[in-house]
């Protein structure tokens, strides 16, 4: 008979103290039992280009902050740094997209003011753990026969609010339209209204 194997403990849950164990597709605490519901799924930052949280790296993350990296859209990859969270009574890994002298400014958000700066894969409001989900994808008008958005693009996109950009036709024809700033949903694409 096969013995059972016990899950690693990877440190101490920071809601209640129990053991926190890698548990296949998260990270969980052993007080669930009790109540706790501490978990941290391993993909957790897969949507913003981190695909999975080892357990070495939760291992970290359960001591404080530590450095990850994060592939950017173009395959450029950074590093960022990451820390556990409260929100809203829920546990997860946050990015403080702010840290560093090197990560640029590049606007103010139009919904709340704070400061836009560059994600992996988007231009998006620094208080988006507050709960601002304002955010230029930068591959907003790929779809359209579009290039990706640069930081220029949507540094003027926040200082003007409307900017020239071409994209291509099912013919492959280009066509010069306008792209300005919708709150809802970062940027979209004036179809009626082509620049000369």
């Amino acid at each position: 008979m096969a013995m059972k194997s016990t899950p690693t403990i990877l440190g101490s849950c920071p809601s209640c103290g129990e053991n926190i164990v890698h548990r296949g597709e998260f990270y969980g605490c052993e007080g669930f039992r009790d109540g706790c519901d501490f978990t941290v799924s391993i993909h957790a930052l897969a949507t913003i280009g981190h695909y999975t949280i080892s357990p070495k790296q939760m291992r970290k993350l359960l001591k404080g902050p530590t450095q990850m990296y994060f592939k950017m859209s173009n395959g450029v990859e950074r590093i960022f740094t990451v820390k556990l969270k409260n929100v809203n009574g829920k546990w997860r890994p946050w990015i403080d997209f702010e840290a560093g002298s090197e990560l640029e400014v590049l606007g103010s958000c139009p919904c709340c003011g704070a400061n836009v700066v560059e994600t992996p894969l988007s231009y998006g409001c620094s208080r988006w753990e507050d709960g601002c989900e304002f955010a230029i994808f930068k591959n907003a008008i790929k779809r359209f026969g579009g290039k990706m958005l640069s930081k220029q693009d949507a540094k003027r996109l926040l200082s003007q609010g409307v900017i020239e950009v071409i994209i291509r036709t099912f013919n492959q024809q280009e066509r010069k339209v306008n792209l300005y700033i919708d709150n809802e949903f970062g940027c979209k694409i004036d179809f009626e209204g082509d620049t000369a």
